[in-house]
């Protein structure tokens, strides 16, 4: 998805690149932005993709949740951004009302549906001090939350790749990002309802190195149906070729090589994911327990 609302696909392109990507074995759609809400045919997207046969996940900042809860009745699973456990988020986020259209947003997804909740909290230096009040405030909602950490993002096009202008204004320094990982352990092993598993905290706060598999699992596609790397350093373009020309190419494999021995990426998430499709043993056994929080969820 995208703010240029001029260069999102249309609704039958969507189902068609939903089709393409069914008919390549993928099996979960996890739509981000941008602002997944802004489109106006969000709720037939879902609908689309949920009786294909996917799993449905969604990214969003909650502006505009509780007026399109009713449209999300297929979705599995969202992902809430919420950066401060009170209105400083509004803030960070610069615009007024920010915090309340989460705590709102979330209220009526729960309502409409099953939808089980997650919030995202990234962390910097402007909310360095919000990590264990937003675990309480997780727990208080009965929803999951999993932690990030500023990272590099996009410039203005996928082709300009990426800028470092996030970490070096507000990103936290090496003993910072420690410490950050260990309160996350912390919070962890004290029961509060964080998505990372405890096998993955262990190996942020022993500084482990580890073997990414994340393109093998995910494939980033923009809203112009350019495919684009997680380190936004090449671009494939879909209107010109297919997922089964991409992951046969030079280009996706030189990819895979480079991002198993890239051991920089400060996501939780990626590692657990790379950690699971190497079916280590003690992680698997740590992701059941955190499904439970999952769908443990009052809905």
């Amino acid at each position: 998805m995208s703010n240029r609302i001029n260069d999102d696909l249309s609704t039958e392109s969507v189902f068609s690149l939903l089709d393409e990507a069914y008919d390549s074995g993928m099996r979960g759609y996890y739509l981000f932005g941008g602002e997944p809400l802004i489109r106006k045919d969000i709720g037939r997207v879902v609908d689309y993709a949920k009786n294909k046969g996917f799993l449905t996940t969604m990214n969003t900042n909650a502006s505009l949740l509780a007026a399109k809860a009713e449209d999300l009745r297929n979705l599995d699973f969202i992902f809430v951004s919420l950066d401060y456990f009170n209105e400083y988020h509004d803030f960070i986020r610069g615009r007024n009302g920010s915090f309340g259209e989460v705590i709102k947003g979330i209220e009526r997804i729960r309502e409409v549906g099953g939808t089980r909740v997650t919030l995202v909290a990234t962390i910097s230096t402007l909310n360095l001090d919000a990590i264990e009040p937003m675990a309480k405030l997780a727990r208080d909602l009965q929803v999951g939350i999993s932690y990030n950490s500023v990272e590099p993002t996009v410039q203005s096009s996928f082709e300009e790749g990426r800028t470092e202008s996030p970490v070096q204004d507000y990103g936290l320094n090496k003993e910072q990002l420690r410490a950050f990982y260990r309160s996350l352990l912390r919070l962890k092993l004290e029961g509060y309802p964080l998505m990372e598993t405890e096998y993955v905290l262990k190996h942020f706060t022993e500084g482990k190195s580890w073997t990414c598999q994340f393109p093998k699992m995910f494939v980033y596609v923009s809203a112009d149906k350019k495919i684009f790397s997680c380190t936004y350093d090449h671009t494939y373009d879909l209107k010109k070729g297919s997922f089964a020309d991409y992951f046969s190419s030079r280009l996706y494999r030189n990819h895979v090589s480079r991002a198993e021995k890239c051991n920089v990426c400060v996501r939780t998430c990626v590692r657990g994911y790379s950690y699971a499709y190497d079916l280590k043993p003690l992680n698997l056994i740590n992701l059941v327990e955190d499904g439970k929080i999952l769908y443990r969820q009052r809905i």
